[in-house]
């Protein structure tokens, strides 16, 4: 509310200078500015510990109330085009909510100098338990519009209230007013509400019928909260909204291309917000090993690459145990805990921001008959981990494969890891949309499957920021027709990456056809083989997601509003893909 729909911080800043004077204490405007945008318990203590004002943190609010609640009683100062806004979107049938860190009886009287009915929903500082810059304000609002925070748009004059509009997932727009603030990938900065329109809101103008239910209203058009206290704005998307204009890149790092992967860090790192080494694996509940071949040595540099471009470190650990045996584990109270311990413990012996859980054996060891009785299991013990390593400021991501729905059939994919209790405990859920074609000759990640597996994370987690699209890039060539006698020596499916598969494509077939419908490379070719003895000709057909399958995988993610997307994997990467990336990469943490 202050500084976007209405301009109360001189208000507040004369109220904070009275009250200062009345306690013999010193006050200025470095101190004033300092609180624009905060919850007011937390600027009350800043006044009473920066201003020497001796009392109870509730009764310095009250005083700053008091104060302001007078002004504003005798002249609302309203901020150009904020009345004009709300009218507009009102008039559109959008319902609004305004949500502030000033308490209840001041946004009350700002409230009820507008038009009844202008908003729907109240949400305000004594509300909550956690204010700006925490998240907690935003989704509190559209959880009582009944949307997500991550289908909305937020406009704020604060840095403080910037940063929690971004953390809650909301395409945030930026209107400086007593403290100004730099352009940024994380919102877009504009200089007066004059700017924005019902067209550049992404609102679908359609008269308020009173008749309308909620949920109707939510369905059918854009929904508004104008969240305050640094007054924001939230909007529900439709689906004419534009994508989002930037996206956080994350990548996996396996073990196996390490030297090309500390070489891609090097030179894009910048980009990517987190990397994953796949590094580890669990062998028990107590042990996790270095993967593979991964020397100690090589995995530093990789690590240390990684911390050098500013990127977050989040280990990735595998199940590296025979089938049955982690679920067997993970059922088990006290194991359970125990593994929870020793992953915490690497985290915080190696100072890892955080870690990736890549246990993939549920669903691709175990026998599905087991998924009922795992998928508890899992969620308790992700819950456990969470829980651990929140305490301590670290990330948990989970790398799992996709579902196709919300239900638990032959047709909804791997549901053995839940999704929607994962979405509630879990940073980040990486869905791992590819490896559609391993078998037989065919695409690996097609595009509308890639599609549903999106949209069905996005319909069980409640917050789609959390929802992670793995792209592939890398494909195979198969094997698909023989004649003749081919000896022992002869190749069989292979794989390629996005870095050679075009140069194999140019010296093998003169070059590769994108499929539209796929969204991936494909060409055939014919290799001969011969050992001197035996010989045969193999047709070999190849499929890979090409540089602008992976352009077209982000811009899904864009479209789709989730919070990233995560390339598997660095080795298989090239520059031309991140020169494609560099425009919409977002690696803020």
């Amino acid at each position: 509310m202050d500084g976007t729909i209405v301009d109360t911080e001189p208000y507040w800043i004369n109220t904070e200078y009275a009250l200062v004077a009345e306690f013999g204490g010193e006050w200025d405007d470095e101190k004033a500015h300092s609180l624009v945008g905060n919850d007011l318990r937390v600027s009350a203590t800043i006044i009473r510990d920066r201003g020497g004002v001796h009392l109870p943190i509730d009764d310095i609010v009250n005083r700053l109330l008091d104060g302001v609640i007078e002004q504003v009683r005798r002249k609302v100062p309203w901020r150009p085009g904020a009345r004009e806004l709300l009218a507009s979107v009102r008039a559109a049938g959008v319902p609004n909510a305004l949500v502030t860190m000033s308490w209840t009886r001041f946004a009350m009287a700002v409230v009820d100098a507008l038009p009844p009915g202008t908003f729907d929903v109240v949400i305000s500082g004594d509300e909550v338990t956690n204010g700006k810059p925490h998240p907690e304000p935003y989704l509190a609002a559209a959880a009582k519009l009944g949307v997500k925070a991550n289908d909305c748009v937020a406009i704020e004059d604060s840095p403080t209230g910037v940063r929690s509009a971004v953390a809650a997932g909301c395409r945030t727009y930026a209107v400086p007013n007593v403290v100004d603030m730099p352009t940024s990938r994380e919102y877009t900065r504009i200089d007066s509400l004059l700017e924005l329109d019902l067209n550049r809101l992404g609102i679908v103008a359609s008269p308020r019928r009173p008749e309308r239910s909620w949920g109707k209203l939510a369905a059918y058009g854009a929904v508004l909260a104008a969240l305050a206290g640094g007054a924001t704005y939230l909007l529900r998307r439709n689906e004419t909204l534009p994508p989002l204009a930037t996206i956080p890149i994350s990548a996996w790092a396996p073990y196996w291309t390490i030297d090309d992967g500390v070489a891609s860090v090097s030179a894009h790192g910048s980009l990517m917000r987190d990397v994953s080494p796949f590094l580890y694996e669990a062998k028990d509940a107590t042990t996790i090993a270095m993967s593979g071949n991964a020397g100690d040595a090589a995995a530093q540099q990789l690590v240390a690459s990684i911390r050098t471009a500013g990127a977050e470190v989040l280990p990735s650990i595998s199940d590296g145990m025979k089938g049955g045996e982690m679920a067997a584990l993970l059922a088990d109270p006290a194991a359970r805990t125990q593994h929870v311990q020793a992953i915490v413990d690497l985290v915080a012996t190696n100072g890892y921001d955080g870690i990736d859980l890549d246990y993939e054996g549920f669903a691709f060891k175990d026998a599905r008959s087991s998924w009922d009785t795992t998928r508890p299991s899992w969620v308790a013990f992700v819950t456990e981990l969470a829980t651990a390593l929140h305490a301590t400021d670290k990330v948990l991501t989970v790398s799992v494969p996709p579902i196709y729905d919300t239900g638990r059939t032959a047709d909804s994919g791997y549901w053995v890891y839940d999704y929607a209790a994962m979405g509630q405990v879990v940073d980040r859920i990486r869905v791992m949309a590819y490896d559609y074609s391993v078998t037989d000759a065919g695409p690996i990640a097609p595009y509308e499957w890639v599609k549903v597996a999106v949209k069905a994370a996005k319909r069980a987690v409640d917050d789609d920021s959390k929802v992670i699209l793995g792209i592939g890039l890398y494909g195979r060539n198969w094997v698909v027709s023989t004649g003749g006698k081919c000896p022992a020596s002869a190749p069989g499916t292979t794989t390629v990456t996005l870095r050679n598969g075009g140069d194999l494509a140019i010296q093998r077939a003169g070059g590769a056809t994108h499929d539209p419908i796929t969204k991936e490379a494909v060409f055939v070719y014919e290799l001969a083989v011969n050992d001197g003895g035996q010989k045969c000709i193999q047709t070999r057909e190849v499929h890979y997601i090409d540089e602008q399958g992976v352009t077209e995988r982000v811009d899904l993610a864009r479209a789709e509003r989730i919070g990233g997307v995560s390339f598997w994997a660095l080795g298989f990467d090239n520059d031309e893909i991140w020169k494609r990336v560099t425009a919409v990469a977002s690696p803020q943490k």
